[in-house]
């Protein structure tokens, strides 16, 4: 195994505009501030304190703004068109052409997620040899979120997202955490086998489909319910700076 094969590098998701904030001037989502810092800052963070320091973004509404504000130190992918978060990875395939390691990937808009989680799933990752690890949870009311749906075995076989389960299927309470920890090489040669969802829209966890029915391992670690709150509307932002404040306090 060589030094490329061991690497870990990360890719944010932060082309998304946040339509659901309708006052003051339209900006990228992942530049809203959260006390005082741009949201994405903590996704950075949380990964770079894994020890994910080569780190790529894909940027869409306002990329020059989301550029400006964090600088060369990042490499930037386009997505010219925002066709799902499925579509946003396919935009990084190029650019991930010669990687054969680790492939961590967030969501912009996700500033809770803790480097302590992430950390477990890089070495959930390792441990069991998978092509993907997923950050699942269980939840009281898990209206909304996709649900992970396991065979008689216990393995993850798929994600069901709330719009496309079926009754049964939304009584299940073990949810998507929505951060990955993909193998690349397997990641990128599969990624075109992804189908797109009602809303022609491309699933990142389409991916987990697909490496079921390759009979390829599908690993999860738990993860707090806190973590899985992301910023879609002003009162979303209000209470993750409300949980943020208070983890300054302990």
């Amino acid at each position: 195994m060589n030094n490329e094969t061991k690497q870990i590098k990360g890719l944010v998701l932060a082309a998304g505009k946040g339509t659901r904030f309708q006052s003051g001037q339209p900006m990228p989502k992942v530049l809203r501030p959260v006390l005082g810092r741009p949201m994405v800052s903590y996704v950075i963070e949380s990964l770079r304190g894994a020890g994910v320091e080569d780190i790529t973004l894909v940027v869409g509404f306002g990329a020059d703004e989301v550029i400006g504000a964090l600088g060369s130190q990042f490499y930037y992918v386009h997505q010219l068109e925002q066709l799902g978060s499925g579509h946003a990875v396919m935009c990084a395939r190029e650019h991930f052409a010669d990687f054969s390691g680790s492939l961590v990937v967030m969501c912009g808009d996700s500033p809770l997620f803790s480097s302590g989680t992430l950390h477990k799933m890089i070495d959930e990752h390792t441990r069991t040899e998978a092509s993907i690890t997923l950050a699942v949870t269980t939840l009281d009311d898990p209206f909304g979120y996709g649900r992970i749906l396991r065979d008689d075995f216990g393995r993850v076989v798929g994600i069901v997202e709330e719009k496309c389960a079926s009754d049964k299927e939304r009584l299940i309470r073990e949810v998507n955490g929505g951060a990955y920890v993909f193998d690349a090489e397997w990641l990128f040669g599969n990624i075109r086998l992804m189908t797109r969802n009602q809303s022609g829209e491309y699933n990142l966890t389409d991916m987990v489909r697909v490496a079921a029915e390759q009979n390829l391992q599908v690993s999860a670690v738990q993860c707090d319910p806190e973590e899985l709150l992301g910023v879609n509307t002003p009162e979303q932002l209000a209470l993750i700076e409300e949980i943020l404040r208070g983890k300054l306090c302990e």
